[in-house]
């Protein structure tokens, strides 16, 4: 028997085709997504009545004995596995390998509909017609722009079962490297109830466009429609490769939530507050999307050049001293200000922001991007942040 697993060339990934046992699988994924409330927590609601006709009719087929299609995983892996799984010969070892691999590497990029259908199926204890195998389709990466990439192109021209639970998913290595790596960074998962109440708390979802702005250097993320198309023009080679990507994304999260840290220390007084106040104390400035996204692209830009260029790394490390300096530099001169407000300037930044009527979120993401670029580029100038909320128009 030939190689079970097949090379993509463009991605440099390994795809291999094998099967498993349905109730393996379904425990295998239970145990990926226990945190997030396991298979069915994963399940994006039907609200049209052929959508609920046709899960209806697909947990009926598999019932009736019904084989499904593969269903694709996806495991960001060491060069130890892809060695292993070049010298997968048969199912027993593809099987082996899968079970092998740790669950928090694991994600489903193509098939969260079959999974809760047959979850939905064998629930009921009338399975004795069951297929008891199901084939997956496992893709082994080294890098999670690989397993992106895999998932968009999966699911060109079709209705993702939820984008914003696809992106937590995929990049749920990049939420546990910044749980690990930054402790002070409060990380929400998509389902989690608690709002941002402090300074250094994020929303999954928010730090994956930070992420997708931060790797594209460009604050205009709109996910639902650009990031099918971003991902399908970028050189999959060219990103799979670089590996700095990923820290370089840390440290700049760690700077937003440190500069988060500087600004919630400062509020606008009570008394020049009014109904169309929108930012009131610093905690309101990084809440704002555009605001945090906008900072990622900044930072991106500082790092790494200017959108529609090749990504610059050889400079990388100097260019990441000076965003530290520049950040602890307005953190410093924020906690020796006497008015602290005055310092952010809240005034001229309100004046700003609501200077616009049409296109707000447009707007507001250039705004923040030239107000951050101006201050990385003059920190040590800045006598207060009235320069930087004036750098766009």
């Amino acid at each position: 028997m030939g190689n079970i697993f097949l090379s993509d060339n463009r991605a440099h990934c390994l795809s291999g085709l094998g099967q498993i046992d349905v109730r393996e699988y379904l425990h295998l994924v239970n145990q990926v997504y226990r945190e997030n409330g396991g298979i069915a927590g994963q399940r994006a609601p039907l609200k049209t009545k052929t959508g609920i006709n046709i899960r209806k009719r697909m947990i009926d087929d598999i019932r009736r004995g019904a084989i499904l299609p593969p269903i694709v995983v996806g495991a960001v892996v060491g060069d130890d596995v892809f060695t292993c799984a070049r010298a997968c010969v048969s199912n027993d070892e593809f099987s082996a390998l899968l079970r092998g691999l740790p669950t928090t590497s694991l994600s489903i990029i193509d098939g969260m509909q079959r999974t809760t259908a047959l979850e939905t199926a064998l629930s009921d204890g009338h399975s004795d017609q069951i297929s008891p195998t199901i084939r997956v389709d496992l893709w082994l990466a080294k890098s999670l722009d690989s397993l992106v990439y895999r998932m968009l192109v999966l699911n060109t021209g079709q209705v993702p079962w939820d984008i914003k639970r696809q992106l937590e998913t995929i990049y749920k290595q990049v939420l546990q490297v910044i749980k690990k790596d930054l402790p002070s960074v409060d990380v929400f998962n998509i389902d989690d109830k608690e709002r941002r109440s402090s300074a250094g708390q994020y929303r999954s979802t928010r730090i994956v466009e930070l992420f997708l702005a931060f790797t594209s250097r460009k604050p205009h993320i709109e996910i639902k429609e650009k990031v099918a198309e971003d991902f399908a023009r970028m050189d999959a080679t060219e990103a799979t490769a670089n590996e700095n990507t990923l820290p370089a994304f840390v440290e700049t999260m760690k700077l937003l939530a440190q500069l988060d840290g500087a600004f919630a220390m400062t509020s606008i007084p009570a008394e020049l507050i009014s109904e169309s106040t929108r930012f009131k104390d610093g905690k309101d400035i990084f809440t704002s999307a555009p605001a945090s996204i906008a900072f990622a692209a900044a930072a991106a830009q500082h790092l790494l050049g200017k959108p529609g260029y090749p990504f610059e790394f050889a400079d990388l490390e100097s260019r990441m001293q000076s965003l530290r300096a520049s950040v602890s530099t307005i953190e410093r001169k924020i906690d020796e200000s006497p008015t602290k407000s005055e310092f952010v300037d809240y005034l001229t930044l309100n004046e700003k922001v609501s200077a616009r009527s049409g296109r707000i979120g447009e707007y507001e993401r250039e705004f923040f991007l030239r107000a951050f670029q101006h201050m990385f580029a003059h920190a040590d100038g800045l006598d207060n942040l009235t320069p930087c909320w004036s750098a766009y128009r």
